[in-house]
């Protein structure tokens, strides 16, 4: 992936990531914003409706007025009024909209001088705004109640001042604000640092896939090159017989066999990454699987004069994919068999305990340094420098190996063999 293609998305995702925590920040601070406005307004609210619910309250307040006025009646225990609360007032209207109740009010009738009586909304709570005498604005949470069977007054209109209330609501909302901002700058260097994050994987990714590109083209170029030089030598002597060229053709033949391994390896990689492939699992009785697999390399080891034990268990039947475990065996054997020399030994050993199907491959060749036994299982990794093939394979056997082993949800681990070689230790759980 070249530097401006990276840039370019690194981009899109930073704006992307930021949009998003732009959006969750302002959409969140909306509904607190929302939420707290609502809930101090409701006390304010809630207290209306009680109040325009209370009919000796509003009989008191028509009581007083009509006193005021002169129009002397037997109050009772309305004689004595209510504690006066300097937020809540009181607004007797005549049908002309007239205040009626300007002595009640006292100073406070200045503040409503200029209000007008409004019959459009009769008991719905509404916002109104007014000013003082001295031209401030004032804010008031208003209901208005129709009174009947009344000589002069013909609404009863309930306020509460919120000038308070709106300057927690300002003060509210500037803290928001600042703390949305704080947040917004926050979100811009998580974007920045959520961009860099995902692009990590996709170029570690892409490095992976240009590795192996790289190292695919250099395996399939050198059988290649082989062959091509092995037959335009058979052009340059056209009169020998096929005995005499024998030794050519045999070397062609045996590239076209590793070319031809070397390809399903790599399909079978392909095929992999994609999860294109499907394990086919059936019930397998593992002793009989093992002898049939076995007994041939113990025969190869015999005449390479190298000693082969198998160890096996008592004979069970699990379920497994038989193709793939039986590919996943021969890699392991062919590489202790090409890491042994002559005299040492290799053992198998399998057994099932404690609902696990346990392998162990060891040898005692020249086996692995601790550095590099993580590194073994990538692809087209070779311990040896001199990537000779003979000793060196291509380096994605043990790739594939790890593959089949993950696919049966199984763990391999390489550790030492005493007093040397290399012991690769699988585990699959028996379901």
């Amino acid at each position: 992936m070249n530097k401006q293609l990276s840039k370019k998305q690194r981009f899109n995702y930073f704006l992307i990531n930021l949009i998003s925590f732009a959006s969750i920040f302002l959409v969140l601070g909306l509904i607190v914003f929302q939420l707290v406005q609502t809930s101090i307004y409701q006390t304010v609210d809630h207290d209306l409706q009680r109040l325009a619910g209370d009919q000796k309250f509003l009989e008191h307040q028509l009581i007083q007025t009509e006193r005021s006025q002169g129009n002397s009646l037997q109050v009772g225990k309305f004689d004595t009024p209510p504690p006066n609360n300097f937020q809540q007032q009181v607004i007797l209207w005549s049908k002309d909209g007239d205040i009626l109740n300007e002595a009640e009010l006292g100073s406070r009738f200045y503040d409503f001088q200029n209000l007008k009586l409004s019959t459009d909304n009769l008991r719905k709570i509404s916002n109104i705004q007014t000013k003082d005498s001295n031209d401030r604005s004032l804010q008031f949470r208003s209901i208005t109640l129709s009174i009947k069977n009344q000589n002069q007054v013909a609404y009863i209109q309930l306020l509460v001042n919120t000038d308070p209330i709106k300057g927690t609501v300002e003060r509210f909302k500037q803290i928001l604000i600042v703390c949305m901002i704080i947040f917004g700058l926050l979100s811009i260097a998580l974007s920045y640092f959520l961009s860099k994050w995902f692009m990590k994987p996709i170029l570690i990714s892409w490095k992976k896939q240009q590795e192996f590109v790289e190292n695919a083209s250099h395996e399939l170029r050198t059988p290649l090159t082989i062959i091509q030089a092995k037959l335009e030598k058979l052009f340059t002597k056209p009169n020998h017989t096929i005995l005499e060229e024998s030794e050519t053709i045999a070397l062609s033949l045996d590239e076209v066999q590793r070319l031809s391994q070397l390809t399903s390896d790599l399909l079978l990689l392909a095929r992999s990454d994609s999860n294109s492939l499907t394990l086919e699992k059936e019930p397998v009785k593992v002793n009989s699987f093992l002898n049939t697999l076995l007994l041939p390399y113990q025969d190869l080891a015999t005449a390479e004069e190298k000693e082969f034990v198998i160890d096996l268990g008592e004979e069970q039947q699990i379920i497994f994919d038989k193709k793939r475990i039986h590919q996943l065996l021969i890699i392991l054997l062919d590489n202790a068999l090409k890491y042994t020399a002559p005299g040492e030994k290799i053992t198998v050993f399998s057994s099932i305990k404690n609902g696990e199907w346990q392998i162990k491959i060891s040898d005692t060749g020249i086996g692995i340094a601790e550095e590099k036994k993580k590194a073994v299982f990538e692809r087209f990794y070779r311990g040896e420098e001199s990537r000779n093939r003979k000793t060196g394979g291509y380096g994605i056997g043990l790739a594939i190996a790890k593959w089949i082993v993950d696919e049966h949800q199984g763990k391999i681990e390489l550790t030492d063999t005493d007093p040397k070689g290399t012991t690769v230790a699988l585990r699959f759980p028996v379901k």
